[in-house]
């Protein structure tokens, strides 16, 4: 079981994704604004952090850098996003991978095995 940090500011995104991967075993950790998935991963180490990059407050840029500030390249990132660009901010914030909204839920979970899988 792994502890997979949620990270959107869409309440019904957050549940939804929280609810498929509790549904595959994992615990999961949810943060509606950048601020919140800092104090949350600061406080209990993810395994995995599924990330949003339009964040109230500090958005997905701010809470990569200091995900990686905190644990160094050692927490696997997959990036979501609504805008057009998801492949070039995931590559702009170390993420091993990316979505762009709305996603498929199988692949969604893939990519979570994928990335736990390299963790």
């Amino acid at each position: 079981m792994a502890t997979i940090l949620v990270v959107d500011d869409e309440p019904e995104i957050l549940q939804f994704i929280g609810t498929a991967l509790e549904d595959e075993g994992h615990r999961v950790l949810k943060a509606a604004d950048g601020w919140q998935a800092v104090d949350i991963a600061a406080q209990q180490r993810p395994d995995m952090i599924v990330l949003d990059m339009m964040l109230p407050g500090m958005d997905g840029d701010g809470v990569a850098s200091e995900m990686r500030r905190i644990y160094g390249e050692d927490v696997p990132i997959l990036l979501i996003t609504a805008d057009g660009q998801a492949q070039q901010k995931a590559e702009r914030v170390g993420a091993f991978s990316h979505l762009s909204k709305p996603f498929d839920l199988d692949r969604l979970i893939g990519l979570v095995s994928t990335g736990l899988g390299s963790s």
